[in-house]
Parts: structure tokens; sequence; C-alpha cells
């Protein structure tokens, strides 16, 4: 073992030791190492950023750029220095035209993307699944295939009814209550399930990536400790 490679081995082993520490309560050397982390990770995004987008997309043209990328790119110096302004009392409204272009702008791209990304390749899915002589295509189970269809259906519909917001008026003694439709009320109890099941799995993939990445790092450490003490 040469003594670069010893040295970050003894980095890594100690960062390890460290992160690991938490498992027996949040401790000095845990925040140490996590504070090292967040440093570490805020330093690498700055150099980043500033290679990747600052220079080549803001610098470079405004000091080797023809007349139309320097008043192109003078729309972003204008908005950034209209939310430096904003930091002084005077000057702070100033700092709502970019916040607001940053909103409806942020705001489009969830929109255009929970639509386009999700909401439709999900419906086109469920369409697709009910293609009636594909069930039969092949003769084999095509119970399998309609049951499989018709959960996705019922869970779509349930899930939907769930976050069916909306509200009626019903008569009571006390006076009027809002209360949603008997319908909306029972999908809704189907949709409760199928959420429950979506988060359960979501739970389920990220506590076994965090078991696999720990019995990665506990692997790291006794390998590390045999090729050590070996001298190899």
């Amino acid at each position: 073992m040469n003594l670069q490679a010893l040295i970050w081995g003894v980095v890594g082993f100690l960062l390890t030791l460290m992160v690991l520490s938490y498992l027996i309560g949040d401790n000095f050397f845990f925040r140490l190492a996590a504070n090292l982390f967040v440093g570490i990770t805020a330093g690498y995004l700055a150099i980043l950023i500033s290679k990747q987008i600052l220079w080549p997309y803001l610098l470079k043209p405004l000091v080797g750029g023809t007349l139309y990328q320097r008043l192109w790119v003078l729309i972003p110096v204008v908005l950034s220095l209209f939310l430096i302004f904003s930091q002084f009392a005077q000057l702070r409204r100033l700092g709502r035209i970019p916040l607001a272009f940053l909103a409806g702008l942020t705001a489009a791209l969830l929109i255009g993307g929970a639509i386009f990304g999700t909401l439709v390749p999900q419906l086109s899915a469920v369409v697709a699944n009910f293609d009636v002589p594909g069930w039969y295509a092949t003769p084999d189970k095509p119970w399998i295939r309609i049951t499989e269809s018709v959960l996705m259906l019922v869970g779509v519909i349930g899930t939907l009814s769930y976050f069916h917001f909306g509200r009626g008026s019903k008569r009571k003694p006390g006076g009027l209550v809002n209360t949603r439709p008997q319908i909306f009320e029972i999908l809704s109890k189907v949709g409760e399930v199928f959420i429950g099941l979506a988060l359960g799995a979501v739970f389920a993939g990220i506590f076994s990536s965090a078991l696999l990445a720990m019995i990665d790092r506990i692997a790291f450490l006794g390998d590390w400790i045999t090729r050590w003490v070996g001298g190899g």
C-alpha cells in the first residue's frame, strides 16, 4: 500500500466512523463530518456553477460576444442586480420583479412537467392496458392481465378522488356543513390504500438503499483494515 493510498484510506476510514457514530446518538464527530460534507459540496457546486454556467453563458458573451449576445445577457444581469438592490430598504420593491419572474417560470415548468411528464403518460398507460384484443393475444391466463388493468384503473380513480377538494353544502341541525359527495368519500378510501402502498414501497426502497450504503461502508472498513494489517 503506497503512501497516497494509505492517507486517503485513513481519511475515508475516519470519516466513515464519524458518520456511523450517529448510530449511538448525535455527537460532535458526526456534526463535524456533516459540516465537512456540506462545505465541500458547497465549494464544489460554486466551482461547477462558475465554470459551467457563469463563464460560458454570462461572462464570455459579455467579454467577447456580439452586440446581440451582450444585449440578451443583460436581462439576467439586470434581474440579478435587482435581487442585490432588494437588500436595501429603499430599493426592496425591485426584488419583486425577478422573484415574480422566477415564481412564474418555476410554476410553468412544474405544471408542464406534472402534466406532460407524469399525468399524460400515466393516463396513456391506463388506456393502453384496456386493449381487449391484447388480453387474448396469448391465451395463457388472460384473467391476470384483466385483473391488472382493473386494479390500475381503480387505483387511478381512487387516488384522484382522494385529492378531490370540491365541497358541497349539506344542511344539518347546526347549519350548513361542507361535505364531499358520498361517491368521492368511498373512492377516496380506496385511494388511501393505494397511496399507502405507494408510500410504503418508496420508504422500503429508500431504507434498502440506505442499508446497502451502510453495508458497503462497513465492507470498506473491513477491507481497508485487512489490507492495512496484511500490508497489501
